[in-house]
């Protein structure tokens, strides 16, 4: 058998299981059954488990079509068979549509402690670049999948396996619980009909676990998979399912326990996990996730601020409740430190020393949201700003003295006030000629950016802003629930990546790509334990 799984890293395990379900343009199903039935294949341990449909219904085949040609002028369905009858040995209309079924699942089981080195507590993220190889060397040994496929005529699907077998080569066959299977003589892959479905596992072993699964303690039987797959997105796709527990496991074998940390910041990630989908609509792509996790950690709604970033913003990003979410994290760091790095008290030790300056606690108190912005379409245009609100503006108002002193001793730095009655100071520098960096304050608002006209407009909230651009608009229309926490304009970023590569063949093809993109947003909900990420298409 012809194996795709010769390597078979998760990106590998990701992509492959991707590129299977993509299959869906090859023809449509009516047929709603649900893949989240092949959980039961999966081992309850299971780190990752990816399921979705190969042959969809009619919409959301028809989605995929008009994405794909959209994007890039291709059917996906047909580029697929494509490169499968490219191989010679297959020929997907005549080997493989007469059995293919609807879903498929990969489940990926590997120990995440094995993704560090084997160090004493967080001295294990400092490694050299050769510990890193090893790393991952160790990682990779670690992982096992297993890939299972509905099928609608295992005597077919049996055909294809022993066709391909003989054609590739077996070293290997048996029966395990009344399951016949081969194994590759080129990659030590198993596979064989279970329960009219194929199974495909990267060792005899995996195969084994599927069948073991199949008969109980499987993912489908967990709590935190029952939680999660109610959460699966409408018209989804694809899914990934992954729980939080084997990670915090793995933290606590490298002498890292969070746990006292967690429990202070009101965190409760124990039996939780995490869904995330991938919806096509005809003009958009969505991953759209749900969390189980709980915590008293809020993101709040940032739209209010991002929304007067200035109109040729290539990207902003936000969060409310920035002050109530730090405090927490504070004293929460203060209570319990961290193992290895951060001891009790010494938060506060650090705050106070800072503090002779800056009112760094005051600060932090009083902060309502905070966002960033990135705005230009050249490299000599670039700019760019911090932009925090606050519900009281004294504490920065009152450090801006010190901060201004403080810099003013640098030798080769000019410190001027700010034009127009704004509270603050530009920093001119030799690095940032025509762009000085400037620290303000106005009504509710401070602002550390780059270049004047940007700082400015970020503190004033004048002049053209996001809420007069049409991309921004369909960005915030696209997460309604959700709020809006992250922008992108793809127009100006590939202005962007034009004038910095210009007359360079890469520059103009990424340039292509993204100008087929309208808009990228984010957001997440508190409240549903919701968030996604949506990329909307140019018509």
């Amino acid at each position: 058998m012809s194996s795709y799984f010769t390597k078979y890293s998760i990106p590998a395990i990701l992509a492959t299981g991707l590129a299977a379900l993509a299959i869906s343009a090859c023809g449509g199903s009516s047929d709603d059954s649900g893949a989240t039935e092949l959980a039961k294949f999966a081992p309850a341990d299971s780190t990752v488990f990816v399921e979705g449909s190969v042959q969809p219904d009619s919409e959301v085949a028809s989605n995929v079509d008009a994405m794909t040609e959209t994007l890039a002028g291709v059917n996906v369905g047909d580029l697929i068979k494509e490169n499968i009858n490219a191989s010679g040995d297959v020929d997907f209309d005549a080997d493989i549509q007469p059995w293919l079924g609807q879903d498929a699942g990969v489940f990926v089981s590997f120990d995440p402690s094995a993704l560090a080195p084997e160090t004493d507590g967080l001295s294990s993220f400092t490694s050299t670049e050769g510990d890193l190889g090893q790393t991952m060397d160790s990682a990779d040994a670690g992982e096992k999948f297993g890939l299972v496929v509905q099928t609608t005529d295992p005597d077919a699907a049996q055909s294809f396996i022993d066709k391909q077998a003989e054609s590739d080569g077996i070293s290997g066959e048996g029966e395990y619980e009344g399951f016949s299977y081969k194994v590759s003589a080129d990659d030590g892959t198993a596979v064989g009909i279970v329960d009219d479905n194929v199974v495909i596992g990267s060792s005899e072993a995996e195969f084994k676990a599927a069948v073991d699964a199949s008969k109980g303690d499987n993912l489908a039987d967990t709590q935190v998979f029952s939680d999660l797959k109610d959460h699966v997105a409408d018209g989804a796709l694809m899914s990934v399912f992954t729980a939080n527990d084997p990670y915090l496991a793995a933290l606590k074998e490298q002498g890292i326990d969070l746990s006292g940390l967690y429990s202070a910041m009101g965190m409760d990630l124990e039996g939780s996990g995490t869904v995330m989908s991938m919806v096509p609509t005809a003009d958009e792509m969505s991953m759209k996730g749900y969390t189980n996790a709980g915590s008293d950690l809020t993101s709040g709604d940032p739209s209010a601020l991002i929304e007067t970033f200035p109109a040729d913003t290539m990207v902003a990003l936000g969060s409310g409740d920035v002050g109530k979410n730090a405090t927490t994290i504070i004293n929460a760091l203060n209570k319990e430190g961290i193992p290895g790095l951060l001891e009790p008290g010494q938060i506060d030790q650090l705050m106070n020393e800072a503090s002779r300056q800056i009112d760094l606690m005051g600060i932090v108190e009083s902060l309502d949201t905070v966002a960033f912005f990135v705005n230009g379409t050249t490299e000599k245009n670039l700019g760019g700003a911090l932009v925090a609100t606050s519900n009281n503006i004294e504490p920065i108002e009152s450090s801006l003295r010190g901060i201004s002193s403080l810099i003013g001793l640098a030798g080769d730095a000019s410190v001027r006030p700010l034009p127009g009655n704004v509270a603050g100071f530009r920093v001119l520098t030799p690095e940032l000629p025509g762009r000085p960096v400037v620290i303000g304050v106005k009504g509710d608002r401070m602002v550390i950016g780059v270049g004047m006209k940007a700082s400015l407009n970020a503190l004033t909230g004048t002049g053209k802003t996001l809420a007069d651009s049409d991309a921004y608009k369909a960005a915030d229309a696209s997460t309604p629930d959700d709020g809006l926490d992250m922008f992108a304009n793809p127009d100006n970023i590939a202005k962007l990546v034009l004038s910095a590569g210009a007359g360079q063949p890469d520059a103009r093809e990424i340039a292509k790509i993204m100008q087929k993109f309208q808009f990228m947003a984010a957001g997440s909900s508190d409240e549903d334990g919701t968030f996604e990420f949506n990329m909307g298409l140019n018509q």
